[in-house]
């Protein structure tokens, strides 16, 4: 069977919805070999922040002389960007042949796994298979009953702990925080970006009770920003080894020193765990990173940039990007708004951060049926005194945009990383296509 046809049974594997739980992913793992117990990993958790610390870590990995893994999720445009070597996704015939693989394996065995599970079966089996020397991995939802916890890896890493998923991982941000600590192991040093004193100490308890030593940002590690622009971050990082390194990145936001942060301690961490990692490779890995549609600047003349910041802390980093750095340009122009989100998110608050530094906002749907619709958005929006502009498509947004804003304007397009991928790919066919 072809790629495409293969790939259509994998989101088939959607009617299954979300299992939180082992026992589908322990399955598959050893219908495969068991391929998470040849490969060395490093398991990255959290709210919001994880995929972009899995990301800086690859890239010094990388940057060392590293064969390196990198499993994140969900995808922007293409499925095989969830799966990386030396950031390079998974080629499509690779996906197709381990699909069927595994689909004839499980046979006709009474195992009906989820898109997710599979998905993680594959990468962590593409990883064994091409010999990785190390793979980051990025929690799905949660990390106690996440797929991706099926791994002993040499590190943990939990970012920042937020309200996302509640329906599955609980109510308050206690219950959350010890979903999180899940995927701490016994022996193994953890990691946290958490700044909040009550979620520090549930992380902290969490790590004590496994005998892991916890590593705090801004206690044993922390970034200090000397410069944000639009077009790159520059920072100080003093860790547990490295002290005084002066660091440039193409991650805008003052978010990003968290991430940074604990992607360059999980790095002076492995230095002790086998691997060589110098300080002049740190900065390059960190210099050449790649992290699509995360305050992704894909025009300059109006500026466009791209965050998928799909909920209110998400938001919130957002809002604060555009205050400090785009707000304090000689001539910031105007700022327009596209804004598309999905059903479960706060919408409401999502929106409430943004519209003051919006000067016109216009609201749409992603192309998904977990999409919010735009008469339910255009609702929300409206309640909080504004009349926005309403358009049916990305494109059609795009274009709207496009008619309101002038050379010297700013448009950001986020709320979903939908959305995001959606126009991403317009923007990109766009510029190839002249």
């Amino acid at each position: 069977m072809s790629y495409q046809d293969e790939l259509e049974y994998l989101y088939s594997l959607h009617q299954f919805g979300i299992k939180l739980g082992l026992s589908n992913i322990r399955d598959l793992c050893a219908l495969s070999g068991n391929p998470q117990e040849r490969i060395k990993t490093v398991h990255v958790g959290g709210t919001n922040g994880k995929g972009s610390t899995a990301a800086v870590l690859s890239s010094i990995l990388q940057a060392a002389g590293y064969k390196v893994g990198l499993y994140t999720s969900p995808h922007l445009t293409d499925f095989t960007e969830r799966i990386r070597i030396h950031n390079i996704p998974i080629p499509k015939e690779r996906v197709a042949g381990l699909v069927k693989n595994v689909r004839k394996c499980v046979g006709d065995r009474d195992i009906m796994p989820t898109f997710f599970e599979l998905t993680t079966a594959l990468a962590l089996s593409y990883f064994a298979e091409e010999l990785v020397d190390i793979a980051v991995m990025e929690v799905g939802m949660g990390g106690r009953l996440d797929a991706t916890n099926i791994i002993n890896p040499l590190v943990s890493v939990i970012t920042h702990v937020g309200y996302d998923h509640m329906e599955h991982l609980g109510a308050s941000l206690e219950e959350i925080a010890i979903e999180k600590c899940g995927i701490i192991k016994r022996g193994v040093p953890v990691i946290t970006s958490e700044s909040k004193g009550h979620i520090l100490s549930i992380i902290e308890e969490s790590a004590g009770e496994a005998d892991a030593m916890p590593h705090v940002y801004g206690r044993e590690f922390y970034a200090e920003p000397v410069r944000m622009t639009p077009y790159y971050s520059e920072f100080w990082y003093h860790g547990l080894q490295w002290g005084g390194l002066l660091l440039k990145t193409p991650l805008a936001g003052r978010h990003q020193m968290f991430n940074m942060g604990a992607a360059l301690c999980a790095a002076e961490l492995l230095t002790g765990m086998g691997f060589d990692i110098t300080e002049r490779q740190a900065a390059e890995g960190v210099r050449n990173v790649s992290w699509p549609g995360r305050l992704e600047m894909v025009s300059d003349r109006p500026q466009i940039f791209l965050d998928g910041a799909h909920n209110h802390d998400g938001a919130v980093s957002l809002r604060r990007f555009i205050e400090d750095v785009l707000m304090t340009q000689r001539a910031h122009g105007k700022i327009v708004l596209l804004f598309g989100v999905l059903k479960d998110k706060d919408a409401g608050a999502m929106i409430g951060e943004l519209i003051p530094c919006s000067t016109e906002v216009i609201i749409t749907s992603p192309n998904t049926e977990r999409g919010l619709p735009v008469e339910a958005l255009r609702e929300i929006v409206e309640k909080q005194g504004i009349k926005p502009h309403v358009t049916r498509t990305i494109s059609g947004a795009l274009s709207l945009a496009h008619d309101i804003a002038s050379s010297s304007d700013t448009i950001i397009v986020t709320g979903s990383l939908y959305v995001v991928g959606e126009a991403r790919a317009l923007i990109a066919a766009k510029l190839v296509n002249g």
